[in-house]
């Protein structure tokens, strides 16, 4: 195991919770109201495509740049990360802890079918730090979508 995968679950959710961050509020909450006087209005979350490849960048380039290096296993693992991130993201829309258990069941599963259809072995420390990563990354975007709520209330 390499020290640049230790740095995975760190700094991942941070990139993830910059980018998440960066976007307007706007871009993902959405106001619904059903009365102009008096205002009443809730607000719900609704991503805008900008948001999505928001999320999804982090997972991208090291996917991309490892299929360029022919890492098929870290590409394997960072596009299966990636890929659960924006499950959960597109869950959130739904029900947050759908989405949670979504994202904590999709990881190791995502890998292991990813393993035998490609038929690759990668290290089971990698596996377990990429699903780390995954997990922490998207509850760095629910911070961030939750906080965009409680603006906009």
């Amino acid at each position: 195991m390499k020290l640049r995968s230790l740095l995975y679950p760190f700094l991942l959710p941070s990139i993830e919770f910059v980018l998440a961050f960066a976007v307007p509020w706007e871009d993902y909450v959405k106001a619904v109201c059903w009365s102009r006087n008096p205002p009443a209005c809730s607000f719900e979350f609704s991503p805008s495509p900008i948001f999505f490849l928001a999320v999804a960048l982090p997972f991208l380039i090291p996917t991309v740049y490892a299929l360029w290096r022919k890492r098929r296993e870290t590409a394997l693992l960072s596009g299966s990360a990636g890929i659960v991130v924006l499950a959960g993201t597109a869950l959130l829309t739904i029900d947050e802890g759908i989405a949670l258990l979504t994202v904590l069941l999709l990881a190791p599963l995502l890998q292991w079918a990813g393993e035998k259809v490609l038929e690759i072995q990668p290290d089971r420390n990698d596996e377990t730090i990429w699903a780390v990563a995954a997990v922490l990354s998207f509850l760095a975007v629910w911070i961030v979508v939750r906080m965009g709520l409680a603006v906009s209330v």
